[in-house]
């Protein structure tokens, strides 16, 4: 099959965005209806001179190079697709256009990473699939840093593009000899794994990955919190913990914009026709070295690549955990941290982060915006852990005893299971270990280093046999497709996210937060003068979830016929929960005066329950109760009614982008 030339593609963006979304729509229309009809013969050709081609298509700088890469033969006036060029290839070149054309016409808002997308002439190896090298002639993808520039440098108010760049290709970064004989199917995926993480150490693409981080955001927010501990432990309301260092609590404020701005969870790929997210997979297969999902709807197919590559994974910035933890991994290496990707036979993966603060190995799990809760797969999840890795560029553990509390148990799965026997096991990690320590020309000192830190990683493990797990432990999953977690319970969405006022809002004494569900955002303002007059913005965070502490069974519908969205009840769920929490006690500030528009609909029977919960735990209905209190959580109950969609929260019409159901405006005092 011929390869894709992604950089045709990339290059019709240089034109104007207007002419560039006309041709490319019209594009998109000639290749449905051969794919469509792919017997009709009068679908394969299009005559040169018809002016509705002339003017929407080949006026575009590069549109007749792309129609000939795509197949198109010209000939006597006419371009023309033979019998025999593949659908399979017209389908690729498909949705690659499609998904580059709703990027450029439907820009992200608000997500990090600037509306602008464009290509330079350098040549690069920039959109590298697993087991692929990409053409020569392919041209650096240019990203707008996301959201902040580098320490030290004022924010400009066009910023330089971020190009994301690699040295060397993704198979060069991670080819190594293997050490690791035998075809035990779980020591070969072992030492695959271990290769496959020093795809992260390439210096170009690290820069590349740092320059999309907004370090400038993310550190001054940790800062943020570093007074405010320090606030508590004065007056000893944090008392028996310890301080956290800057560099932990910034690992916070990295996870969650990981998950709220950067990358996206895909179920399947929604219906560009209908609009339906709940598309039917029909089959998987490899192209080009990558496994790929393929999704119906509407009689159109769409294409899930299902990328390795962490530089190809700095563009697409979607995927499940398994790209969530490898671009998440990198990112911390990006930053400087000691960071692991955690491999668990149990179909799932993370991330593990050296604290040197704390002076062992942190749990974080970006899918989750969840840090040090390593019992939650198996008292949460409800998961069997029976094999858990760690991958480092100059370590390899079996961490498998930090993640269960039940070792006799899992000793006797591993048996079971008979994957390896533990000697063996033990012989692999010791050969992996000893292969990146070599590869990387480890000091002297470095080498100690790690040894006496794996003797008392191992203490530490043994010491989890027994450990009673947390509250937060004890919480079900909030990724992965509704439909999974329902099979499993595990429908929670854990946020956390409290809102504490920022320096502004506390010398204003005031603070309003809003939500829009037309566009599923939330923003953060101070008031002007009148209504919205001379009014200031401060933040704007896309997500329901996002800005939520904790909810259960909720999730955002559209109605695509009635053009509605709202916040309902799961479907198969009698009840649903989600709050928001509030805390202006850290300054010392508590409520003058409050109010709260919170529009919800309900039929047949079924209610809307609003709870103002003050931080001693008493709860009540009157927002009457919140005056003069510095903390308290605002929840919602849906329940009741003959359906899940009888109660409902934030009901709008799509277009309704400047209208706001949820709005709470506080003064304080």
């Amino acid at each position: 099959m011929a390869a894709l030339n992604q950089a045709l593609v990339l290059a019709l963006e240089s034109n104007p965005k207007e002419s560039y979304v006309v041709a490319a729509e019209t594009l998109l229309r000639l290749l449905d209806n051969i794919i469509r009809e792919p017997q009709n013969a009068k679908f394969r050709t299009v005559r040169i001179d018809n002016p509705s081609i002339r003017e929407k298509l080949l006026s575009v700088d590069g549109m007749k190079q792309l129609m000939l890469a795509i197949g198109f033969i010209e000939s006597q006036g006419t371009l023309t697709v033979p019998s025999n060029v593949l659908l399979a290839n017209l389908r690729r070149y498909r949705e690659f256009i499609h998904e580059r054309k709703e990027l450029i016409k439907n820009p992200p808002k608000e997500k990090g990473i600037n509306a602008s997308i464009t290509c330079s002439n350098t040549t690069t190896a920039t959109n590298i699939p697993l087991e692929q090298t990409a053409p020569k002639s392919e041209p650096e993808m240019v990203l707008q840093p996301s959201g902040s520039n580098a320490p030290g440098q004022q924010q400009q108010p066009t910023e330089a593009p971020c190009v994301i760049k690699s040295s060397r290709p993704f198979l060069a970064r991670i080819e190594f000899p293997r050490v690791v004989q035998g075809n035990n199917v779980l020591l070969r995926q072992l030492e695959l794994l271990s290769d496959q993480v020093m795809q992260y150490e390439d210096e170009l693409l690290l820069a590349s990955g740092k320059n999309l981080i907004p370090i400038d955001t993310l550190t001054t927010k940790a800062k943020s919190k570093l007074t405010q501990w320090k606030r508590l432990l004065a007056t000893n309301e944090a008392a028996n913990q310890k301080e956290p260092s800057e560099e932990d609590l910034l690992l916070e404020e990295l996870t969650a914009w990981f998950r709220a701005d950067f990358f996206t969870w895909v179920n399947a790929l929604p219906c560009t026709v209908c609009g339906n997210e709940q598309t039917q997979l029909v089959r998987s297969t490899v192209e080009d070295g990558v496994r790929v999902e393929i999704y119906r709807c509407c009689g159109q197919l769409r294409h899930f690549y299902r990328y390795n590559d962490v530089e190809k994974l700095l563009q697409t910035r979607r995927g499940r955990c398994g790209e969530w933890a490898n671009c998440f991994t990198f990112l911390c290496r990006c930053l400087g941290y000691d960071a692991r990707y955690v491999f668990s036979t149990g179909d799932h993966v993370w991330t593990e982060v050296w604290s040197e603060r704390r002076q062992r190995w942190i749990h974080v799990d970006p899918c989750e915006n969840v840090l040090d809760a390593p019992l939650m797969y198996e008292h949460g999840w409800r998961k069997d852990i029976t094999y858990v890795f760690g991958f480092s560029r100059d370590d390899v553990q079996d961490v498998s005893w930090r993640y269960s509390n039940n070792h006799k148990r899992l000793l006797q799965r591993r048996r079971e299971e008979g994957a390896c026997s533990e000697q063996a096991l033990l012989d692999a990690i010791g050969k992996l270990r000893t292969k990146r320590r070599t590869g990387l020309n480890c000091t002297p000192e470095r080498v100690t280093f790690l040894r006496k830190r794996t003797v008392d990683e191992c203490l530490e493990l043994l010491g989890n046999s027994g450990r009673v797990p947390t509250a937060a432990e004890r919480e079900g999953r909030s990724s992965g497709s509704l439909e999974w977690r329902l099979q499993r319970g595990e429908q929670q969405i854990n946020t956390r996210y409290m809102f504490i006022p920022t320096e502004e809002e506390v010398q204003a004494k005031q603070f309003n937060i809003r939500y829009c569900c037309a566009t599923d955002c939330y923003e953060r303002f101070l008031k002007g003068a009148s209504n919205r007059v001379n009014e200031k913005i401060t933040e704007k965070s896309n997500g329901w979830e996002s800005r939520q502490y904790i909810s259960r069974n909720i999730f955002r519908k559209e109605e695509h016929d009635w053009k509605m969205v709202y916040l309902a009840r799961t479907e198969g769920t009698d009840e649903a929960t989600i709050e928001w929490n509030f805390d202006f006690s850290v300054q010392g500030l508590r409520v003058k005066q409050i109010e709260l528009r919170f529009g919800q609909e309900t039929y047949d029977g079924a209610k809307v329950e609003l709870y103002y919960i003050k931080s001693d735990g008493t709860q009540s209905q009157a927002l009457s109760s919140l005056c003069e209190c510095g903390k308290f959580t605002l929840q919602a109950r849906l329940s009741g009614g003959k359906s899940w969609q009888h109660a409902q929260l934030f009901r709008q019409s799509k277009s309704a982008s400047d209208e706001y159901p949820f709005e709470m405006n506080i003064v304080l005092m």
